[in-house]
């Protein structure tokens, strides 16, 4: 699809292509509805368990995954040796000691639980010069 946003310069093909992976059913609704209303984000699919993520990872093309670390049977670390090097990752964890890990990773975009509107916006902003 190349049709461009209405009231945007930014055509849907060249939006982050998004999932999110999160198994708090109230996190998981506030990061969807702040990806699907972000002009730079074609939000694609969620997931509350790492499994079925890894599956679609596999068979489909992401560009950016917003990624929750602590799921109920397993750690959201297990997926990024699943994606590919060019995709970009944004932690989300309740838990800051979390951010140490995501640096071993060479992650450094990390949102702090609860997230807010603002915090999406400057971690979005962050993957590159994106409008907010």
């Amino acid at each position: 699809i190349s049709a461009c946003l209405v009231g945007s310069e930014m055509c849907i093909r060249d939006r982050f292509k998004t999932i999110l992976v999160e198994d708090d059913m109230v996190a998981r609704m506030i990061l969807e509805n702040y990806c699907t209303n972000h002009p730079s984000i074609r939000f694609l699919k969620d997931f509350d368990d790492i499994e079925d993520a890894i599956s679609f990872v596999k068979n489909n093309p992401v560009d950016l995954v917003f990624l929750d670390i602590q799921l109920r049977n397993s750690s959201g670390f297990d997926l990024l040796q699943h994606l590919p090097a060019s995709t970009q990752v944004i932690i989300t964890t309740s838990d800051s000691g979390n951010i140490e890990k995501a640096h071993r990773y060479k992650i450094d975009n990390v949102l702090i639980k609860p997230i807010t509107l603002e915090a999406f916006l400057w971690s979005v902003k962050k993957l590159s010069s994106l409008p907010i």
